[in-house]
C-alpha cells in the first residue's frame, strides 16, 4: 500500500529546490569562465552597453524573472513526486481560493503561478477540496418527514411529564416526607384540567405533580420550587423544552378517580389557565387495521416527550390488568414502549388517539417491539365516567370464583368456571345458585360451574367478565351450569355427575350497599 512521504521529506525538497534556484540564478549574474554560456554572453555584453546604475536595475529585473523561471520549474519537479494528498498546502491561497464550486477540483499544473517553497511547516489552506459549510436548518427528506414533525409539534403540549410521591417519617424526627416513587406519561383529556393516565403510574402514590408544557410568556402559577424526575442535559429540568416557544410548568394534582380492572386512572390539575390546557385530539379505535402507522410520544426514562414510530402490529390482543382481570381488545404496536411511556397516547398517521400505551412484552424489561395500548373506544368510556362519578359502575353476578388453572389442576375439571361462594340477599343466591361447601362430614362439596351465559361459551375468567360487560346493572341474563350429582348406578356404586341447569339471574351495580356490606 501506498505510504504519504512525511513532512521531514517534503522540507528537504524544498531546500534543496532552494539551493538550486540560488546557484541557478548566480551563474547568470556572474558569468563563469570555467562553463562558458551563450546567454551569459549576452547578458554580459547586455550590461556593458548601459550605465553603471542602469545596468543594476537591469541586472536585477532580469535575475528576478529568472528566478521566477527556475523557481516554477523546480515546482513542477515537486508535483511529479509529490502525492495528491499534499497538493492542497503546497498551491497557494489565493490560488485554491479562486474556485467557489462545492465540488472538489484541482487546477492544471500549468495554471499554478505561485508557489511557496519556505521552510516552515505548511498550513492547510482553505481550498474548494473543503466540506460546504452546514446550512442553519436542516431539510425535510420528503412529505412524510414534514407531517410527522408537524404532527409532533401539534401533539406534543398535550403529552404530560407525571412524578408520583409517596409519605416517609423522617428518622430523624416525626415529620412526614413525600418521596419520589416513580414517573410516567399522560395527556390533556378537556379544558376543565383533567389528565388521563395509566393506573399503575399512581397505584402506590399519595400525591402527583404533573409538568405541563406552557407558552413562555405565562405568568401562570405553579409548584415552586419545581421538583421534576426530567433526565438533565441539553433540554434538562431548567424548564428548556423540545419546542422552543413554550417551557415547562409543574402543578399539584389529585386523583378523582381510578379503574384498576382497565388500567386507567383521572388526575386534575387546579389553577391552570385555560389557554394554556391543549386537550388531545381523540380519534376512534373502531376499525383499525394491521399495517396502519402509529406514533407514540410518552417518557421514556425521564426522557420527556419522546416521540418514537411503527405501525399497528395487531388488534384484539388481551393484557392482564392490575387485578388481574383482562383488558380487551387491546392494541399492539412496534413503535418502541418503554418504561415510563406508560399512559401515552398512541397516534394514528393523521396525529389523531387511538390507544394509551399501557404494557409490553420483554425479556429485559425494555423495548422489544412488541407492546399494547388500550383501546381509545375503552378509555374514553371510563375516563368520562370517572369524570362524572369518580367511579366505575359494573354489573356484578354477586358470586366469587375459583381461579380456572387451580381448578384444573386440584379438582380436576377442565371446562367452566367454578361457583366459590353465593353472596346471601343477591340476586344470585335468591335464584338458587350454589358455592363450594363443607358438610358436617368434612366431605367437599363442590359447586355450580358456570358454562354459558346467553349461550356464550365460558372456559376461564376472561371469557365470564366479557359477557358480563356486554350488559348493564339491573339486566336479566340466563346462566347455564353444570351442577354435580351422586347417582347410584346399576351396581349400586356411587358415581358423580354432572346435570346442566339454566337459570335467570338479574345483575348487580358494583357499588351496590347489598353486596359491599357482606
Amino acid at each position: 500500500m501506498m505510504t504519504h512521504p512525511p513532512l521531514q521529506f517534503l522540507t528537504l525538497l524544498s531546500a534543496i529546490a532552494i539551493s538550486s534556484i540560488r546557484g541557478f540564478t548566480s551563474s547568470f549574474v556572474t558569468p563563469r569562465t570555467a562553463h562558458p554560456n551563450p546567454t551569459n554572453e549576452f547578458i554580459t555584453k547586455l550590461f556593458a552597453t548601459e550605465s553603471e546604475s542602469e545596468s543594476g536595475e537591469r541586472r536585477d529585473d532580469v535575475a528576478d524573472k529568472i528566478s521566477e523561471v527556475a523557481i516554477d520549474k523546480n515546482r513542477r519537479k515537486l508535483f511529479a513526486i509529490a502525492p495528491a494528498s499534499t497538493l492542497p498546502f503546497l498551491l497557494n491561497s489565493n490560488v485554491a481560493s479562486a474556485s467557489e464550486s462545492t465540488t472538489a477540483t484541482v487546477n492544471p499544473i500549468d495554471d499554478v503561478l505561485e508557489t511557496n517553497l519556505s521552510l516552515s511547516p505548511p498550513q492547510q489552506v482553505d481550498t474548494a477540496l473543503t466540506m460546504p459549510r452546514a446550512p442553519s436548518r436542516a431539510l425535510c427528506a420528503d412529505s412524510a418527514e414534514e407531517s410527522r414533525i408537524a404532527i409532533f409539534e401539534r401533539v406534543a403540549p398535550s403529552v404530560v411529564y407525571i412524578d408520583t410521591f409517596s409519605e416517609k417519617r423522617d428518622v430523624f424526627s416525626t415529620n412526614v416526607m413525600e418521596v419520589p416513587i416513580g414517573s410516567g406519561s399522560g395527556f390533556i383529556w378537556d379544558d376543565s384540567g383533567h389528565i388521563v393516565t395509566n393506573f399503575h403510574v399512581v397505584q402506590e402514590a399519595k400525591s402527583a405533580q404533573v409538568a405541563i408544557l406552557t407558552f413562555q410568556s405565562s405568568t401562570t402559577s405553579s409548584i415552586q420550587p419545581a421538583y421534576t424526575s426530567v433526565r438533565p442535559g441539553a433540554l434538562g429540568s431548567n424548564g428548556a423544552t423540545v419546542l422552543k416557544d413554550f417551557t415547562r410548568t409543574v402543578y399539584k394534582a389529585k386523583v378523582i378517580g381510578v379503574d384498576p380492572t382497565k388500567d386507567i386512572a383521572v388526575l386534575k390539575v387546579d389553577d391552570v389557565p385555560i389557554r394554556e390546557l391543549r386537550p388531545i385530539e381523540v380519534g376512534t379505535s373502531t376499525g383499525l387495521r394491521v399495517g396502519q402507522g402509529s406514533l407514540a410520544i410518552g417518557n421514556p426514562f425521564g426522557l420527556d416527550h419522546t416521540l418514537t414510530t411503527g405501525v399497528i402490529s395487531g388488534i384484539g390482543r388481551e393484557v392482564k390488568s392490575p387485578t388481574g382481570r383482562p383488558i380487551s381488545n387491546v392494541i399492539q404496536t412496534d413503535a418502541a414502549i418503554n418504561p415510563g411511556n406508560s399512559g401515552g397516547p398512541l397516534l394514528d398517521s393523521s396525529g389523531k388517539m387511538i390507544g394509551m400505551a399501557t404494557a409490553i412484552y420483554s425479556p429485559s424489561g425494555a423495548s422489544a417491539g412488541v407492546g399494547f395500548a388500550i383501546p381509545v373506544d375503552t378509555v374514553k368510556f371510563i375516563a368520562d365516567m370517572l369524570i362524572q362519578n369518580g367511579q366505575i359502575v359494573r354489573p356484578l353476578l354477586g358470586i366469587s370464583i375459583l381461579d380456572s388453572k387451580q381448578a384444573r389442576q386440584a379438582l380436576g375439571i377442565t371446562k367452566g368456571i367454578l361457583i366459590l361462594d353465593v353472596k346471601p340477599g343477591t340476586p344470585a343466591f335468591q335464584a338458587g345458585l350454589k358455592g363450594l361447601k363443607r358438610t358436617d362430614s368434612g366431605i367437599i362439596e363442590i359447586g355450580d360451574i358456570i358454562i354459558a351465559i346467553e349461550g356464550t361459551p365460558i372456559e376461564k375468567e376472561g371469557d365470564l367478565f366479557k359477557a358480563i360487560e356486554s350488559f348493564e346493572p339491573g339486566d336479566v341474563v340466563k346462566l347455564t351450569v353444570d351442577r354435580p350429582a351422586i347417582e347410584v348406578d346399576d351396581d349400586g356404586s356411587p358415581q358423580i355427575k354432572l346435570k346442566e341447569l339454566t337459570f335467570e339471574v338479574k345483575l348487580i351495580a358494583s357499588d351496590d350497599s347489598t353486596f359491599l356490606k357482606r
